[in-house]
């Protein structure tokens, strides 16, 4: 019954699925995937090579990043191996002449080359987001700038090693080395995340920060993602037909647009959504160039492909960093004890709201007010009882306010209550609640709470600092008429 029931579910699974749950079980599956993958991307860079060894992008760069990633030193010899099937091809497309011991010589020059500049990099990157805590934009700068370093140092290496091998003239490194290197690093840019995404799919115990991303910071693609999508698609076809038609270098340029609608994208869309928008644009705009035999404006698409995927993955950031300028700015006006308005924000407030008030020649009163002998219950029952019992005083201060009411904590056991569009009637009312609510307030230790309160209500043209001091004035008085009390400042 229970085999029957297991064969129901398998039935139930999509093929990828089935292929991810094989992957999963077999490491030697596992590892032939991984050979064939990079064969078949190094394959597909090579129809949209403009120079000699350099392509739009070169996307087996991205792939060696993302398996080192997740594999570590244990990939090294599936690269190698990779790289020296690549040679044997490269062999017979550039009809080299090579003898079979030299193309193998020149495949492990070519292998060693790629692996360690790309090894480093990415075992870099790991312990960098694994041993130091970063937020998301200094996490992409960090790839940014991995990204681009181990490019850089595989051109120069890759390049020597081509030439020591022989498959390249010994003078190519000056005319080859900037395509090369362009080439390289979009490959890693735009698609190393995207490797990382799929490779965790059948290495679900290996937790990479890029991967994470589509975790920690993912949502649901809202509905008007395809079109915004198939708007990024449009553009890029009608500015590299722009480009075939005028086949001018001035034309070309129009592609640098497409950062429009991928900002827009990343802005807007889950990061998994815009890793895979950029994905699919840098592959229209590597096949069109392809297509349209625009090959001759190959450095001005690879530098597109490169700026506008930088713009979109800082984009990327740009709603996470909204929200934690948010979330700072909560803290900033929140009490961190009490949860009411903290010192700054009850000021500013109070300044916001003193303003409108002369303005609309409305009136407006302040509270003044703290707890009474509030230094004993500190030093017989603990600071803890102390911050308990201002916990519970704010609380209960708050159910006598109006949503147009402001309570917050001046400082200590002071509280400041800001009461717009308020005489000094209603104000002493509302002073009054809150003295009755303290001291109904039940404490988990042996002490009945009261507080003193001081009243002030606005005059024309006074300051906030003058308006404060004449409350605090009043609950002084309050305090020498025998404490929980509210006095004015009348």
């Amino acid at each position: 019954m229970l085999d029957a029931s297991s064969a129901m579910i398998s039935k139930r699974r999509t093929p990828a699925q089935v292929a991810i749950a094989f992957l999963q079980q077999h490491t030697s599956a596992r590892y032939l995937f991984l050979l064939i993958s990079w064969v078949a991307v190094w394959y597909l860079s090579g129809l949209v090579e403009y120079t000699e060894h350099a392509s739009i992008w070169f996307p087996p760069a991205g792939l060696t990043f993302a398996i080192f990633l997740i594999k570590g030193w244990r990939a090294i010899p599936i690269i190698m191996v990779a790289a020296v099937i690549a040679t044997l091809w490269t062999n017979t497309n550039y009809d080299l002449n090579l003898t079979y011991s030299e193309q193998i010589v020149g495949g492990l020059y070519f292998g060693v080359a790629h692996i360690i500049p790309y090894f480093a990099g990415s075992r870099f990157f790991r312990w960098l987001t694994q041993h130091n805590p970063l937020s998301l934009p200094h996490f992409i700068v960090g790839f940014l700038l991995v990204a681009g370093a181990s490019s850089l140092v595989a051109t120069f290496t890759v390049i020597l090693a081509l030439i020591e091998g022989g498959m390249m003239p010994s003078g190519a490194l000056q005319d080859t080395w900037v395509p090369f290197w362009i080439g390289d690093m979009a490959g890693v840019i735009i698609l190393a995340p995207l490797f990382v995404m799929a490779l965790a799919k059948i290495y679900p115990k290996v937790k990479i920060k890029l991967a994470d991303i589509e975790n920690e910071y993912s949502y649901e693609p809202s509905a008007s993602y395809k079109y915004k999508l198939l708007l990024s698609c449009l553009l890029i076809v009608l500015t590299m037909l722009l480009s075939w038609y005028n086949h001018s270098l001035n034309s070309t340029f129009a592609i640098f647009f497409l950062v429009i609608p991928q900002m827009w994208i990343a802005c807007t869309e889950p990061a998994r959504a815009s890793f895979f928008s950029l994905g699919i644009g840098s592959l229209l705009i590597v096949s069109l160039v392809h297509v349209l035999g625009l090959i001759e404006f190959g450095l001005v698409y690879q530098y597109a492909i490169n700026v506008i995927a930088a713009c979109a993955l800082f984009a990327i950031a740009t709603p996470v960093m909204a929200l934690d300028n948010d979330m700072l700015r909560l803290r900033l006006a929140t009490d961190s004890l009490t949860q009411v308005a903290s010192r700054e924000h009850i000021i500013k407030r109070g300044k916001l709201e003193l303003q409108r008030s002369q303005w609309d020649n409305s009136p407006l009163s302040m509270l003044v007010f703290d707890v009474d002998h509030f230094k004993e219950i500190n030093d017989k029952f603990g600071h803890r009882a102390g911050d308990t019992a201002l916990k519970e005083l704010c609380v209960a201060a708050q159910k006598s306010l109006r949503p147009s009411d402001t309570l917050g904590r001046y400082g200590g056991d002071e509280f400041i209550v800001i009461l717009p569009n308020t005489d000094q009637k209603i104000a002493r009312q509302i002073g009054t609640r809150i003295m009755q609510q303290a001291a109904n307030l039940a404490l988990t230790f042996p002490c009945r709470l009261t507080i003193s309160v001081g009243l002030a209500q606005m005059d024309t043209k006074e300051s906030f600092d003058s308006l404060f001091e004449r409350a605090d004035k009043a609950l002084y008085l309050a305090k020498q008429a025998g404490r929980n009390c509210i006095n004015s400042s009348d």
